[in-house]
């Protein structure tokens, strides 16, 4: 469904309420809605018939996943901390959606999808930038448990390999000099060794969801050993 077609309307108080009620499900235990959530709440200023069929359509979904709990059990063999991550390039003259989800020892603890500040020129762009944000979280979440888990290093996931190659100072210069200076903080982070970086295929890219619409047998295998 292609929400951006209709012609602008004032603000729908009772769209804002039923958006502000699931985006606070979305970031305390269904990660699985994150991105439909935001989606929807950037038409909140024009909301539309559609919106409102697609605000219906997800709480349908809820009501039919009523029974989903967010599986927060620590993996004894597992003191890995891993971000993944992942962006969703928005094209030329658009904003790219990026999201992450972090796991602490085999947990989902903290997960976000937000639609980029600034312009990506490339898909690589977005990834990268994408990866300064998680690599942000990772290394704050990682300073916060110190006094209880010990020294934990996150570890960044992405699927981008160009990416991962700038962001390891291994990457041709000539792509990452369009990139705002700020996001290269992930540079800092991983030469003094808060941050690791590794590249991880597609089909085992936990963050997919954040970033894009997935067909239901996607969301399914999202959900599953996160969900039950």
């Amino acid at each position: 469904m292609d929400l951006s077609s209709e012609r602008a309307r004032r603000i729908d108080k009772e769209y804002l309420s039923q958006i502000g009620m699931l985006l606070y499900i979305a970031q305390a235990t269904r990660p699985d809605i994150m991105f439909s959530v935001n989606l929807l709440a950037h038409f909140s200023k024009n909301t539309t018939p559609k919106h409102w069929a697609a605000l219906d359509h997800l709480i349908a979904y809820m009501r039919g996943s009523s029974d989903k709990a967010l599986v927060i059990q620590a993996d004894g063999c597992d003191r890995s901390l891993k971000v993944y991550v992942d962006a969703n390039w928005g094209g030329e003259g658009s904003r790219s959606q990026h999201g992450f989800i972090v796991f602490l020892m085999g947990a989902p603890i903290a997960w976000n999808s937000k639609r980029q500040t600034c312009v990506a020129s490339s898909t690589c762009q977005a990834e990268y930038m994408a990866m300064s944000f998680a690599a942000k979280t990772g290394n704050w979440i990682s300073q916060n448990i110190a006094a209880i888990t010990g020294n934990i290093t996150p570890l960044l996931l992405s699927d981008n390999q160009s990416a991962v190659k700038i962001a390891t100072n291994s990457g041709s210069q000539k792509n990452s000099r369009r990139i705002q200076q700020e996001f290269h903080l992930i540079n800092e982070l991983v030469t003094n060794q808060h941050v690791w970086i590794k590249w991880i295929a597609s089909g085992d890219q936990k963050a997919d969801i954040f970033t894009k619409k997935l067909a239901k047998i996607k969301v399914n295998e999202f959900c599953k050993g996160i969900l039950f």
